[in-house]
């Protein structure tokens, strides 16, 4: 309702929002820059030089608390031009505490400092105010809700895209962004492929292994899933692919390798839903194309296979059901 989707876009469109909120102060004169941090947990953070909020409000701006818990229905608190919504537009800082189980705001205003801490919409530390030193500006920590959005995550494609555009289209306005690892990306290919569908960890099939060849050993990693939901199910297969921790574009033998042993598994295609991903490390490589994006090794085409069908075995054994929903499904 707020936020568009609860499983690709929602979690961009709260750190939009936020983002947006600077923004407006910059086109007012009233903000240079604006730095965004995302911490191996999935907590970001939003910091801006602003003007920074007052407890009571000002201006024509309510007071603190009724911006976090109130859903204001203007399209700007206090009625500011121009005004801009880089997201799902007009969530207001109410939607942002409301969709997170953590929330806290830091801001200074003129030598006062205003804090205050909320989870899910609710107050956890009345707003309090103190004497400060620090300039002026507002600091916003959350981490989305993980009972409401899928995969609690900022889709960081789509995040560097945005700030992309707005480097060009807003060039006065400085805006940074830092990433802490992600602990998340600690479960490797499947991790991306639940990302993907999107879908529980353990609702991945994958296997990893080292397979020796006349060429050397082959390091395989296959991660695949299948997108189930009414609208997804006939989506094209979405498929990522490595050699040597470098995507190949083109795809070539390590993908031709893992789809044909899907294939003679389920006794036919079945593309459509597919969300994969295939790694392979080896030394001995050979390329369809000169700009290395088509993989043309022949030997990796029994190892991938050989992974593929062992993620796929044991997957069966734990998803029986999903297994015969597949098999019934054409394409």
């Amino acid at each position: 309702m707020f936020v568009g989707e609860t499983d690709r876009t929602g979690v961009l469109d709260l750190v939009l929002e936020l983002l947006a909120n600077a923004y407006d102060h910059h086109l007012g004169g009233r903000c240079s820059r604006a730095a965004i941090e995302i911490a191996a947990d999935g907590t970001i953070t939003v910091e801006d030089d602003g003007p920074g909020f007052v407890a009571e409000g000002s201006n024509g701006v309510p007071p603190l608390l009724q911006l976090l818990t109130t859903r204001s229905t203007t399209p700007t608190v206090d009625g500011h031009r121009p005004h801009f919504h880089l997201g799902a537009g007009g969530i207001g800082l109410f939607v942002v505490n409301a969709l997170s189980e953590q929330f806290t705001l830091r801001s200074v205003r003129g030598g006062i400092r205003t804090t205050a801490r909320c989870a899910r919409g609710e107050v956890v530390e009345p707003v309090a105010t103190a004497p400060a030193t620090e300039r002026d500006g507002t600091t916003i920590t959350f981490r989305p809700d993980p009972t409401i959005f899928t995969h609690p995550r900022v889709p960081r494609v789509a995040l560097a895209r945005y700030l992309e555009d707005l480097s060009f289209l807003a060039p006065q306005f400085t805006v940074s962004s830092a990433i802490h690892g992600d602990s998340l990306a600690a479960g490797g290919l499947a991790a991306r492929v639940a990302l993907g569908v999107p879908c529980e960890l353990k609702d991945v099939a994958t296997h990893t292994g080292t397979y020796a060849t006349s060429k050397g050993p082959i390091d395989v990693e296959v991660a695949f899933a299948w997108r189930m939901t009414r609208g997804n199910e006939n989506r094209a297969a979405d498929v990522d692919s490595f050699v040597n921790v470098v995507r190949t574009l083109q795809h070539g033998s390590h993908v031709d390798a893992m789809l044909d042993s899907i294939r003679a598994f389920f006794d036919g295609p079945r593309e459509r839903g597919l969300v994969a991903a295939v790694s392979i490390v080896l030394s001995d490589v050979k390329w369809g194309r000169p700009d290395k994006h088509l993989l043309a090794t022949a030997e990796v085409l029994e190892p991938v296979a050989a992974a593929t069908r062992t993620a796929l075995e044991r997957w069966e054994k734990t998803h029986a059901a999903l297994v015969d929903a597949l098999r019934a499904r054409a394409g």
